[in-house]
């Protein structure tokens, strides 16, 4: 009898300490481990270069590994599909775009994960302008020229973008909309493959983010008509906004945020988001990886990103009627 009740006493003071360590390790303060951001998007781009820069200077600050994953493909489903399922504690996060957020719910009558019951918003970090670039030797030097050289083309211009439903396809549909014009849309796999045929006046316009056209347009191989912004960027100081030459803002523009798996604690949210707001407001921060690329920076709570998506999904399902676009 004695043995066995040593047994019980051992074997219970076992589980005790068993228990103890499972709850100091469930109390251990965010994060304790490595961190992951999943991005939908191949190294190179907006959305993986400001996203490495952010989780080197969250390394310094957490003082643990934060590793960029890029997982890239289906319109930004692969990547949300992978965050969507992990476990809702903060240590995988998705770092995207409205595509993922916002654009498929209404692009897909099918999706693997829902965005707005299997990720929660963190923070939204910035906001990317798109200017629409034309040919050097297409004779439209302003975006109003543009619409009447359509208006008056005996065949329809043709525009690329990064892919039909995308960021780049959506606002060229509204711009056809709103001025009465029929532009031609040719998807491609990405900008990248754009861009020759930009050049090469086989498309006749796109919607691009300022930092891959800007060498192109120093180069003189196509120019700029007009910006999708409040106020002129630094990097393309010559070309007006949508509002300075009097023609209907189509928001050609995107957002990189963060988002994390359901469950996920809001004081873990809300400290990533914080920690993200503060280094992206640090000036050295802002001077290499914000300023130089013409993003406004948000860096917001999750209460704010929340309410963002919210109105975003009604503007995006409006896009997606006007365009036609289905990806089933």
């Amino acid at each position: 009898m004695k043995v066995r009740y040593t047994r019980r006493l051992v074997l219970g003071a076992l589980a005790a300490l068993s228990a103890g360590m499972t709850l100091a390790q469930d109390a251990a303060p965010f994060p304790s481990k490595p961190v992951r951001f999943v991005v939908p998007y191949a190294a190179g781009g907006p959305v993986d270069g400001l996203v490495r820069a952010l989780a080197r200077a969250l390394q310094d600050e957490w003082k643990q590994p934060v590793i960029v994953d890029n997982k890239p493909g289906a319109n930004e489903i692969i990547a949300a599909e992978t965050v969507a399922k992990a476990p809702g504690d903060g240590y995988t996060l998705l770092a995207a775009t409205e595509s993922a957020l916002t654009m498929n719910q209404h692009l897909y009558t099918k999706l693997p994960y829902s965005p707005t019951v299997d990720l929660v918003p963190v923070t939204r970090l910035v906001e990317v302008p798109l200017a629409i670039a034309v040919p050097t030797s297409l004779p439209a030097n302003d975006i109003k020229e543009f619409i009447e050289l359509a208006r008056k083309s005996p065949t329809p211009l043709a525009y690329g973008s990064g892919g039909a439903g995308g960021i780049s396809h959506l606002p060229m549909a509204m711009l056809a909309k709103n001025e009465g014009i029929t532009l031609n849309h040719v998807p491609y796999k990405g900008a990248a493959p754009t861009i020759p045929d930009l050049i090469a006046n086989i498309v006749q316009a796109s919607a691009l983010a300022v930092p891959v056209i800007e060498p192109h347009i120093k180069a003189g191989t196509m120019k700029a008509v007009v910006v999708s912004a409040p106020r002129r960027l630094v990097a393309l100081p010559n070309v007006p906004t949508f509002e300075e030459s009097g023609v209907k803002d189509i928001q050609a523009r995107f957002n990189i945020g963060v988002a994390a798996p359901k469950g996920t604690p809001p004081a873990i949210t809300a400290r990533i988001a914080a920690d993200a707001r503060r280094i992206l407001n640090q000036p050295d921060f802002r001077a290499r990886n914000v300023d130089p690329f013409s993003y406004v920076l948000h860096g917001s709570s999750p209460a704010e990103y929340a309410a963002f998506l919210e109105q975003d999904r009604v503007r995006q399902a409006e896009r997606v009627k006007v365009s036609g676009a289905v990806l089933n």
